[in-house]
């Protein structure tokens, strides 16, 4: 188990994918994708795997709070992208005492050989964080509420580009009305942070929120 991380703090593993030309504009776009670590007293959750080779980063990451593969204890995946889930086949051969699990409606779009996939819905507990049915952006999408650290990782329910906030690309988004619907319920939570799977946090991001709300379509 941890020995002693550096704290319980969320610590993110930053990657970057290149999304070629046609798909979110006329050029080609570097796109930033976050997962992140979640430290608890009994073992660290790992949100997200990330792009294909993310492994490394990872690794580092849990070098850096003191852990290491053997205490990964949950991974939880927002949603099915390939940005979000690439990584998954490197990430669980590294960590095979992890339980790996998705938001319901996602499990069938998400690939992984010789071990089962724990459905999660709304109100589920991985250890101590609560789950969130947040759909919109994928059917299964699923948002995760930290209350010990008053804040919600929102996945790809909304997404942070040079301090401006944004759904996800049309392209990408299987129901624009459910990913309004699902971020207006965020919006209402009582945390003090909101972290995004693509961009840093913001100082205000209710503000923020508010603005891209209050915005037609």
């Amino acid at each position: 188990m941890v020995a002693q991380p550096l704290s319980n703090a969320l610590h993110p593993v930053i990657s970057h994918v290149e999304v070629p030309p046609g798909m979110l504009g006329p050029e080609t776009v570097r796109l930033e994708v976050r997962c992140f670590l979640v430290p608890r007293p009994d073992g660290v959750l790992l949100v997200d795997v990330g792009p294909p080779s993310t492994g490394d980063r990872i690794e580092a990451a849990l070098g850096e709070i003191g852990a290491a593969w053997s205490d990964v204890c949950d991974i939880v995946l927002t949603h099915a992208h390939v940005d979000h889930v690439g990584g998954l086949a490197e990430v669980a051969e590294h960590a095979p005492q992890a339980v790996v699990s998705a938001g319901a409606a996602d499990l069938s779009e998400i690939r992984l050989d010789g071990r089962a996939l724990r459905p999660l819905t709304e109100g589920d507990h991985v250890r101590d964080v609560v789950v969130l049915d947040t759909p919109g952006h994928t059917p299964g999408h699923l948002s995760l509420l930290d209350e010990a650290n008053s804040l919600i990782l929102v996945g790809d329910a909304v997404g942070n580009a040079g301090e401006t906030l944004s759904f996800g690309p049309p392209a990408f988004t299987a129901d624009p009305d459910q990913a309004r619907a699902s971020l207006e319920r965020l919006a209402g939570l009582d945390v003090e942070r909101f972290v995004f799977s693509h961009g840093a946090e913001m100082a205000d991001p209710r503000a923020a929120i508010g603005h891209l709300l209050g915005s037609p379509g």
